[in-house]
């Protein structure tokens, strides 16, 4: 029966987005260590529990051959599963799983020898034994989805039923009120379960589907990478920054020489894979907290944030040599053009991206394959607001 009070407190696992359901969360994992844990001390608390328990019995005279059988089977249950569990010999789920059947086949079994059996089952008291069944279904509910748990449910609901069935048909008798009690707080408990397991389950989907928009909307459906509604949205963000704390920060515009006769000559396939390919190779070679984004076509922007202007155009002119230095794509090897602009007081977005496209294409002039940078004008900072 212990188990039940770990069981019925574990929560069923959360719907994941598609792109993470083939990795464990960090923090699930820490929630399995610490349900393992968990259980481990439960299974040995219940053992100890269990001899004393049965001695008591036995010197009170208040055992039975049936009590027997019942202290017997939790004696050697308890440390069994304790050291497959410790020695992770059986997994944690199998472990649960074991836990609960066991749980099921007792109560399923006392309730039967309580009513029918008058030389077996006068020693067990029936009522605290109901007050435990209902937290098998709560159990149930907690290590399975919400399909999965209402039909093994309604199959333990029936099996507890047809037991007590016969019993229910005779005249009344001391234990039949408590009985249809039981029966009926089990279907409301159940009814409860499965609406709330429902509810949080829409409340899943609504907020996944919810992610997944807000992912959609900033992402390049080609690269992966932000798009352009993203890029604006974090210089902006920038800009503010710059405005009020006085935060510099540095955009490169990086364009794919010829890429035009790549789409003639090979394809828009061969073209898609090395946008695909170059998205990779700079998501790679730049910071953590810099932005890299698909600004439309062949272009890319990149927002580089705590940046000042000469070391964001020796960070572009590294990544022209970079890039050029192997194939990007199969044998297919490429060269860029970058064009470098940083903060200015009193700036915008249009201005700022305006002075690294003009970059942009200086660079182009000098033959590509090359960074240019826009040298910032000679302005004070702004004023830090208060």
């Amino acid at each position: 029966m212990s188990a039940i009070w770990y069981l019925s407190l574990c929560p069923s696992e959360p719907i994941m987005p598609p792109h993470e359901t083939h990795q464990k969360p960090v923090l699930q994992q820490s929630i399995d260590d610490l349900k393992r844990k968990l259980l481990l001390w439960i299974l040995a608390m219940a053992w100890l529990g269990t001899i004393p328990g049965w001695a008591v019995k036995e010197s009170l005279g208040q055992s039975s051959a049936a009590l027997r059988v019942i202290f017997a089977l939790n004696a050697v249950f308890h440390p069994v599963m304790f050291l497959l569990l410790w020695k992770r010999h059986v997994q944690q789920r199998t472990a649960e799983l074991c836990c609960l059947l066991f749980a099921a086949i007792v109560c399923a079994g006392c309730m039967a020898l309580s009513l029918y059996s008058t030389r077996y089952g006068a020693s067990m008291d029936l009522e605290p034994l109901y007050l435990w069944i209902p937290l098998i279904y709560v159990l149930v509910f907690a290590l399975f989805d919400r399909q999965t748990s209402i039909r093994l449910s309604l199959a333990m609901m029936t099996l507890f039923f047809v037991v007590s069935l016969p019993y229910l048909v005779r005249p009344a008798h001391i234990h039949t009120v408590f009985t249809i009690t039981l029966h009926i707080v089990s279907a409301a408990l159940v009814a409860a379960l499965y609406f709330f397991s429902s509810y949080q389950h829409q409340v899943q989907i609504a907020e996944l589907n919810m992610e997944q928009l807000a992912r959609l909307a900033n992402t390049d459906a080609l690269t992966g990478l932000a798009n352009r509604r993203r890029i604006s949205e974090v210089i902006e963000a920038e800009l503010i920054r710059y405005a009020r704390y006085g935060h510099h920060f540095a955009v490169i515009l990086l364009d794919i020489d010829h890429f035009k006769a790549i789409n003639d000559r090979l394809g828009h396939d061969v073209g898609d894979e090395v946008l695909k390919a170059l998205a990779l190779r700079c998501s790679a070679l730049f910071r953590d907290v810099d932005l890299i984004g698909r600004w439309g076509g062949e272009e890319f922007l990149v927002v580089m944030p705590e940046t000042p202007y000469p070391q964001a155009l020796q960070r572009a002119r590294v990544l022209c040599e970079q890039i050029a230095a192997s194939p990007i794509f199969s044998d297919h090897v490429i060269s860029i053009s970058c064009g470098v602009a940083s903060v200015e007081a009193q700036d915008n977005l249009r201005e700022l991206f305006h002075r690294a496209d003009t970059a942009l294409y200086e660079a182009k002039r000098n033959g590509r394959n090359c960074a240019v940078g826009a040298s910032p004008e000679t302005l004070p900072s702004p004023a830090v607001a208060p």
